[in-house]
């Protein structure tokens, strides 16, 4: 038997031996009920509209919710009393009540790794009827309750937040490849939105802010537009969105608020960007564009492992 901590298994005995004996005397009324819904019943028709008045009818008089009487009497249905094990509580009853082999199954105690007994529980009666268990006990159960207590985004962002405040989450975090992979793309992801942000708030700019984007855009080197090819406006106009996106969110920078991983991760992009602007200087000067074998490596890195 599994003992509390401080507890002495003369102490702990009568108290499981009590508990017992209340969920026994529980499921014994329990059964009951839905066994006096059948009696009630028998003889009478048993049409959806009928069974659901008499049991409100009922339930009302005998003063307990409607829906607690139905599903006393649903269980019922399922387990005749011949089939039915007393020292078995209602609820195990209940969770296996539309499992085909279940009188077969009620006869034999599972075995509970809570506790390393073999006895019947709601959490293995869970498990053979296909719901979740109150108490998982195994990685694979805990994980499945957390999909389902978090399957809000919102909170599941919490709860990342808070775990990575853990440092050996965030250290088991980072050595898996797959979740680095995941979190570059959901940076990568991140700035790929506040650039289309950046230019949407410039389409519908104010005068004002349109009219720094036009001195941005004229500080370049001069370009006659109608004799220039598209790809050059397109490059200017991808330099004029850069000047700007940066202008906006550097201010709001404050490294004091970034760990080490984060500046590094930022000057990682620094450095790339300073290729890529290396790369783009030696097209336009030479002509050649194809791309140095170190800035190529680089790049093919972006895609993960």
């Amino acid at each position: 038997m599994t003992l509390p901590d401080g507890y002495t298994k003369a102490e702990w005995q009568p108290i499981v031996r009590k508990g017992l004996k209340l969920i026994k005397g529980q499921s014994s009324y329990q059964f009951s009920l839905g066994d006096l819904v059948v009696e009630a019943l028998t003889g009478h028709p048993r049409g959806h509209g009928e069974v659901t008045q008499v049991v409100e009818i009922l339930a009302h008089q005998i003063g307990i919710p409607a829906n607690t009487l139905q599903t006393y009497y649903k269980v019922a249905m399922q387990w005749p009393e011949a089939k039915r094990r007393p020292d078995v509580c209602w609820t195990v009853h209940e969770r296996l009540a539309y499992v085909r082999s279940r009188y077969i199954l009620i006869k034999k105690d599972p075995y509970d790794p809570f506790s390393k007994e073999n006895r019947w529980t709601v959490n293995e009666a869970e498990k053979i009827g296909r719901s979740a268990p109150h108490t998982p006990t195994n990685a694979e159960e805990r994980l499945a309750k957390t999909r389902r207590l978090l399957h809000r985004d919102e909170d599941a962002a919490d709860a990342v937040k808070e775990m990575l405040s853990r440092p050996d989450v965030r250290s088991r975090v980072i050595a898996d490849p797959r979740a680095r992979h995941l979190l570059r793309e959901a940076q990568y992801e991140h700035w790929r939105q506040v650039d289309r942000e950046t230019e949407a708030e410039a389409e519908l700019a104010p005068a004002d802010d349109a009219a720094e984007i036009e001195e941005i855009v004229e500080a370049a080197p001069p370009v006659v537009g109608k004799e220039a090819p598209l790809e050059i406006l397109r490059l200017i106009g991808a330099f004029a969105s850069f000047f700007v996106s940066l202008q906006r969110i550097i201010p709001e920078i404050h490294t004091q608020d970034y760990n080490e991983d984060t500046k590094a991760a930022v000057l990682d992009n620094v450095h790339k960007t300073r290729m890529l602007l290396d790369w783009c200087e030696s097209a336009i000067t030479t002509g050649r564009t194809d791309m140095d074998k170190g800035l190529a490596r680089l790049l093919e890195n972006e895609g993960g492992e």
